[in-house]
């Protein structure tokens, strides 16, 4: 006899699994970034590769506050998209994985020295990492799924199923015998 097992994985598992990587490859490209880049940016056709560090949020907004505000608030707002994973309000679970990702690996980053390690530059673009770009991609998609209409809340999964009603026989509804 066979018995054949289903591996059962609910959407925040796939969210989650996607977010580890994006920090995964977030952390090891920062470091990266730090230890190979200070002082000799690298040209790729496109842009380069060139080192900085941002301590503020997007696009240095932020860029005077005390770092405890920005890691406060960035940490508040990763723990809501987190909450709204779980919860089954952002989906499908890739994109939102990609946007969480994104956002733990940022704090991460800046919860080691105060600052974001930056190093991709496009020349008409502020200087951002694969963090960054996970957030943008991941949100993009979400959009894009929400637009479409294929966001469905936790468990609706059969809601959507057509529900088939047995047709009742106009001669038993009374519960009377017909001769």
């Amino acid at each position: 006899m066979t018995r054949r097992f289903r591996l059962a994985v609910g959407p925040a598992a796939v969210a989650g699994a996607a977010a580890g990587g994006v920090v995964l490859v977030d952390v090891v490209t920062k470091r990266l970034a730090d230890t190979r880049l200070p002082g000799a940016p690298v040209e790729l056709g496109i842009g380069r590769l060139q080192l900085s560090h941002n301590s503020g949020v997007a696009f240095s907004l932020g860029n005077g506050l005390p770092t405890w505000v920005v890691l406060g608030v960035a940490s508040l707002i990763t723990i809501g998209v987190a909450a709204a994973i779980i919860l089954g309000y952002l989906r499908p679970p890739v994109p939102a994985g990609l946007v969480l990702g994104g956002a733990v690996g940022n704090v991460v980053d800046r919860a080691g020295d105060g600052a974001v390690t930056d190093f991709l530059w496009l020349g008409w673009f502020p200087t951002f990492n694969l963090a960054d770009t996970a957030i943008t991609l991941g949100a993009l998609a979400l959009l894009w799924a929400s637009w479409r209409g294929d966001r469905r809340p936790a468990g609706d999964e059969q809601r959507d199923a057509p529900t088939v009603r047995p047709q009742a026989d106009p001669d038993q509804t009374s519960g009377r015998t017909t001769t």
